[in-house]
């Protein structure tokens, strides 16, 4: 059974749950996860990569349940971008994203110079080559945000999650890692993502999940999910569906 699958997922901590969630990417399908702070974006997130054990239900990638699986076997098979990342240790911004392939190294495993044309060929992709030999605590918060994506790249997995990939980047930058991850879905990766912001989530989903307190209140193309008395209800602001050069956008009805 091909695709990452989470099954009726329960969780709670404290006063807060995400209750009886279900959602599924497929191979070759990018899924944006939206909804207001605190909705369970994130918390979803880490349950379906394994960090965090549900309740109830189950987490398939594949027809193999995640949270059965060993770090390393998970990591070849899903990738994952967290929100945030605090540096340890001054690595050179090449060695950092090498460290990406370690679930394919082994322990005592050492990268080759396949693995170090790769790791060149993704700072290359996101714009970092210039920085690949200084150390990565060096770089901007929008640049640790490309640098994280292009390590989690490394293995080549089936699956990829991110968690806010466009926060701290500016436009150009937000718009490049979206171009990108939209070309590994076209190439056959699943690609799962939390993201701010409902209209670039509308402009490079296939498919919208909205949330609300811990439950998926709608789960569907786009068009079908960007309704203006649904998301007014679940951001709990009035806002406008506008025709803008031929695209549609969200945005909230302003009094002046």
């Amino acid at each position: 059974m091909k695709g990452l699958w989470a099954e009726d997922i329960g969780f709670s901590y404290g006063d807060f749950r995400v209750d009886g969630v279900s959602v599924k990417v497929n191979p070759g399908e990018l899924v944006s996860i939206i909804g207001p702070n605190g909705a369970g974006k994130s918390t979803l997130l880490r349950l379906i990569y394994g960090t965090l054990k549900p309740h109830k239900g189950r987490v398939l990638a594949d027809g193999k349940d995640v949270h059965r699986l060993s770090p390393t076997e998970r990591a070849k098979l899903i990738g994952f971008v967290p929100q945030s990342h605090v540096p340890t240790f001054p690595f050179k911004t090449l060695d950092f994203v090498l460290l990406g392939a370690t679930p394919e190294l082994g322990t005592f495993g050492a990268p080759g110079e396949k693995h170090r044309e790769k790791a060149r060929e993704l700072l290359r992709l996101f714009a970092l080559e210039s920085h690949a030999e200084k150390p990565y605590t060096s770089l901007s918060g929008g640049q640790m945000r490309l640098l994280l994506t292009a390590r989690a790249l490394m293995t080549s997995p089936k699956y990829l999650l991110l968690d806010e990939p466009t926060s701290e980047l500016d436009l150009k930058n937000a718009l490049l890692v979206l171009q990108t991850v939209k070309k590994l879905a076209r190439e056959g990766v699943g690609v799962l993502l939390v993201i701010h912001d409902p209209n670039l989530a509308y402009l490079f989903a296939d498919r919208l999940v909205l949330m609300k307190d811990g439950r998926v209140v709608a789960d569907g193309r786009p068009d079908e999910v960007f309704d203006e008395v649904l998301l007014s209800e679940v951001y709990g602001i009035e806002l406008r569906l506008i025709d803008c050069f031929g695209e549609t956008v969200l945005r909230p009805k302003l009094e002046v």
